[in-house]
């Protein structure tokens, strides 16, 4: 069995509106957001062994908030997680050393929403920085089917408790 923990990135700041896109920090909701995401999910005793993230800074703010519960597994910043569409983040989740049977993945919309509808065959919008925990039956990376994987949980930030 592989697990995806699926991430959208927090809340993304547009108070600046001369910052490039990918530089776009979070908001002060987003901070927050990410704070108690990565608290909640590690309470709850989700243990990944790595972790792709988006080169973003938005990406890789939103994770920074998980290294305090998370720390010390491996990182693998990936350029091409930026805004990627499901066919790029299939590959990405394919080339997974199977030494790892559990990875975080810290993504964008549309891709990881649009990742998400067709595992549950329907339309889906991940609000930011909401957790999608998906398995997939299968002992290497390579062999992932999204149409034979499993959502078996799914947060956002408005669902935490208080």
């Amino acid at each position: 069995m592989k697990t995806i923990y699926l991430i959208r990135h927090a809340k993304s700041s547009w108070d600046d509106q001369t910052v490039e896109d990918h530089e776009r920090p979070l908001n002060d909701r987003g901070r927050k957001d990410a704070s108690r995401m990565s608290k909640y999910l590690s309470d709850k005793g989700i243990r990944p062994e790595i972790t792709l993230c988006s080169t973003a800074k938005r990406t890789k703010e939103t994770y920074s908030y998980f290294t305090s519960f998370f720390g010390g597994i491996p990182l693998s910043l990936i350029k091409r997680l930026y805004h990627a569409p499901v066919s790029v983040l299939e590959d990405e989740i394919r080339s997974i050393d199977n030494q790892y049977n559990a990875a975080f993945l810290v993504g964008h919309n549309n891709g990881v929403s649009d990742l998400v509808a067709i595992i549950l065959n329907r339309n889906v919008d991940l609000p930011t920085c909401s957790f999608t925990q998906i398995e997939f039956p299968v002992d290497d990376w390579k062999d992932i089917d999204l149409l034979n994987a499993k959502v078996v949980a799914a947060i956002s930030p408005k669902e935490l408790p208080v």
